[in-house]
């Protein structure tokens, strides 16, 4: 216990000596391998080895400690010279002039610095929401170029659908007037054939000259050349064509046309055919019987 206390109580005056900046050359030491070695004239034991160990952790921890409160000592006396707190109580009168003037000297720039800072802060402010009304402005003039060029792209296709409409219509007026026109040809074509052909059946009844395959009056739009000309769908085209002979019916054309084609009938006129036509004629005359007995069938058919 003696030991314990005598330790602490050196350990008590080496730290206030060191904090008064003096040490006793007796209590110096030096560390070994071994540990620390003891001081000059103190026997080295192990309790005494622990004893200066502690005693050293001590030293650092209250170092430490000193260095902290140095540090903290200066905060306080910074912040009290910048504030001019009651710190100033403590000094004379100039001193406590000079501190009062350099705290409010720091305090103006302070101030001057912090102005600066808004007024800086303030611009920028100022310079951002001018920019975003620029952008805005911009934003909107692009928006009615946009919406511009969408409705001069829509007038356009507009015009373009209402231009193919307008020539669409006029080429189908033009076609359904050349079609109105062809018609119109065809049946005036359809009926001078149709006259010709009354006609030339009137003359052969009461006429004296020969007759040939060509000055034989075919049922046909066309004269033929030869038997092979003659076919049922151009003799059907002929004679129930709506272009003439409208106040008969189909069968009434059909039964007027089989009298007049009848083989038996039309062997009173092959006394005029010339020889060299005479089976040219038959076969023609056979082929345009069979057609009409066909016609009249189907008709009949179609009737029930």
């Amino acid at each position: 216990m003696a030991t314990r206390t005598q330790s602490t109580t050196t350990s008590h005056h080496r730290h206030r000596s060191q904090r008064e900046g003096y040490v006793n050359p007796s209590l110096r030491r030096t560390p070994t391998a071994a540990g620390f070695a003891s001081s000059e004239g103190i026997r080295d034991t192990p309790w005494q080895h622990m004893t200066e160990t502690y005693t050293w952790v001590l030293e650092q921890e209250l170092a430490k400690q000193d260095r902290r409160n140095k540090k903290t000592e200066k905060w306080i006396l910074e912040q009290q010279i910048f504030v001019g707190d009651g710190f100033e109580r403590n000094w004379s009168a100039g001193t406590r002039q000079r501190d009062k003037g350099r705290s409010r000297r720091v305090w103006e720039d302070m101030v001057y610095t912090y102005g600066v800072e808004a007024d800086r802060w303030m611009r920028q402010e100022e310079e951002a929401r001018r920019v975003a009304i620029e952008r805005e402005k911009a934003k909107a003039r692009i928006q009615e170029e946009l919406r511009k060029i969408d409705v001069r792209i829509r007038q356009k296709r507009e015009a373009e659908k209402r231009k193919v409409a307008e020539e669409t219509a006029k080429a189908f007026s033009y076609f359904r007037e050349q079609e109105r026109k062809d018609r119109a040809k065809r049946e005036h074509t359809i009926v001078e054939a149709w006259n010709n052909y009354e006609a030339r059946w009137a003359a052969i009844a009461s006429s004296t000259e020969p007759l040939t395959f060509s000055t034989v009056a075919w049922p046909l739009l066309v004269p033929p050349k030869k038997p092979e000309d003659i076919t049922p769908t151009a003799i059907m085209s002929f004679l129930l064509s709506p272009a003439h002979s409208q106040n008969q019916t189909r069968k009434d054309r059909l039964r007027n046309a089989q009298l007049r084609w009848h083989p038996d009938r039309f062997r009173r006129l092959m006394r005029k055919v010339v020889e060299k036509d005479q089976g040219a004629i038959e076969e023609g005359v056979g082929i345009v019987a069979r057609c009409l007995n066909d016609l009249m069938a189907r008709e009949k058919s179609v009737s029930r």
